[in-house]
């Protein structure tokens, strides 16, 4: 006889640890509730937050838990140890990657699978960041600069709660301890009354595009791709099915992220406590651990809005602690490269990821050579604006760029080994291979000359083109500008 969820994956037709995932995601609504109940002090919240949490682990993983009880082990002796030395941050790094990496050597199949490793790689970035954190507060203290953000090494305890917090130790978000422990000290609690209400928004927006996701892939497969009808569909076709199929599959990851971060609002982990000043917010804001922002992502007109919007609690990690810490290298581009090949590794050892971020990484480039010649364009400015119909032509082109193309440089993220994606991209005639790297080598020279610069003050108006980019650093540095702000 079947348990329940066997049953549920034989009726729904996932995987069986794919429904164990979604119930486990809303299994801590509940969690949470309850803990908004609890009377006790910050002991008793631990206790609570560390046995559900390990509770939900064991669930999904059984005995498979070792990896992460012991990642939590050595991160805890080596706070103890080399809490005061400068080998805390590069011991930490080593053996928490080595170990992630190791476990995907050994697990990696031809497809994507859910198995310890994925809660296993946001344990990594939540207790390196951990060792980040310790040491930079060490060595303001050393330096007799101590400020708010400087925190003491946890207790055992508090770093098992913090590593297997209930809503987020499978698919994240990232947050720092020092959000945890503002959190668990109650210093949130008079901003968070609200929060139930403001879970249920995020949950019916998860449900409702995991609805879409579910319904999409009916119509757009991952197996169509590889078929031979995908084969006979024509070149524009093709490209058009690649972009529906892209958007449907990132469906899936918003979702999932959207019931997550609903469950870590009623606990009431996620509001944002920006000193005044630092950034425009509402007193009782609750997205302080936002994965995603769906007005930015359904209203892209350019690539880096997906950047902005997309896994936005990861890129901030990756700012923070990877894009920043290059800047021993004084180049940008060379730490974006080295930001981006970081969360490659971090992914896996399947080519896929490293060609995706790689295009991410050509498409970035490009949009940044590119915008600022648009937006200095006094001439073209003001034919958008007094022309309707081209701002209307300007807006499907954008949309067909944003949509199609990010389906394009998706595939490789999805279907993982090489034979595969070099496949379907044989299939649409390596297109956007051709756009991309033609458009980083000749597409800034050949606007600049069609479209001069203006020497009026007017040539810095932006249009739905977009506005110059030249400023802000973009790929995982993004969030560096974005979000470096918030106390994530």
């Amino acid at each position: 006889m079947m348990n329940p969820v066997e049953a549920l994956a034989s009726v729904s037709g996932a995987s069986v640890p794919a429904i164990r995932l979604i119930l486990s995601v809303l299994l801590a609504y509940p969690i949470g509730l309850l803990y908004r109940q609890l009377k006790g002090g910050p002991t008793q919240r631990n206790l609570y937050i560390a046995f559900t949490g390990l509770s939900i682990v064991v669930f999904n993983y059984g005995t498979d838990i070792y990896h992460s009880l012991l990642a939590v082990a050595v991160s805890f002796l080596c706070n103890a140890f080399l809490g005061t030395s400068k080998l805390l941050v590069p011991v930490s790094f080593t053996y928490h990657m080595g170990y992630l990496l190791i476990g995907y050597y050994y697990t990696t199949s031809d497809t994507y699978d859910i198995k310890w490793t994925m809660p296993h790689c946001v344990l990594v970035l939540r207790l390196i960041g951990l060792a980040f954190d310790l040491s930079d507060s060490r060595k303001k203290e050393a330096e007799g600069k101590p400020d708010a953000k400087c925190i003491p090494a946890p207790s055992l305890l508090e770093l098992i709660a913090f590593t297997y917090f209930p809503a987020t130790v499978l698919v994240g978000p990232q947050f720092s301890f020092l959000r945890y422990q503002r959190f668990i000290s109650g210093a949130y609690e008079p901003h968070t009354q609200n929060a139930p209400a403001y879970a249920m928004k995020k949950f019916l927006q998860g449900v409702f595009y995991l609805v879409v996701n579910q319904v999409g892939t009916q119509y757009v497969s991952d197996a169509y791709l590889m078929s031979g009808e995908f084969e006979q569909e024509s070149l524009f076709m093709k490209h058009i099915y690649l972009g529906c199929w892209g958007r449907i599959t990132l469906y899936k990851y918003i979702s999932i992220w959207l019931l997550a971060e609903g469950a870590a609002v009623i606990y009431g982990l996620t509001y944002i406590d920006a000193k005044p000043g630092e950034r425009e917010y509402c007193s009782d804001e609750l997205s302080g651990c936002s994965n995603i922002k769906v007005g930015v992502f359904e209203n892209t007109s350019k690539y880096g809005h997906y950047v902005e919007s997309f896994n936005v609690q990861t890129n901030t990690w990756v700012a923070n602690y990877v894009y920043k810490r290059l800047r021993f290298l004084n180049n940008r581009m060379l730490s974006h490269l080295g930001a981006l090949f970081f969360l490659a590794i971090w992914h896996g050892f399947h080519s896929g990821y490293y060609i995706t971020f790689l295009l991410e990484f050509m498409c970035i480039r490009m949009e940044k050579e590119v915008e600022p010649i648009f937006a200095r364009s006094e001439k073209l400015q003001q034919l958008l604006q007094q022309q309707p119909l081209l701002r209307a032509l300007v807006f499907v082109a954008l949309k067909y760029y944003t949509i199609v193309w990010a389906g394009w440089c998706l595939v490789p993220f999805v279907f993982l080994s090489f034979h595969k994606w070099w496949h379907i991209y044989t299939v649409v005639r390596f297109s956007g291979f051709i756009l991309f790297i033609g458009g980083n080598i000749f597409l800034a020279p050949v606007l600049r000359a069609l479209l001069p610069r203006s020497s009026s003050s007017s040539s810095t108006k932006t249009s739905n083109i977009g506005a110059s980019s030249s400023s802000a650093p973009t790929g995982a540095a993004t969030a560096a500008t974005t979000e470096v702000k918030k106390d994530n």
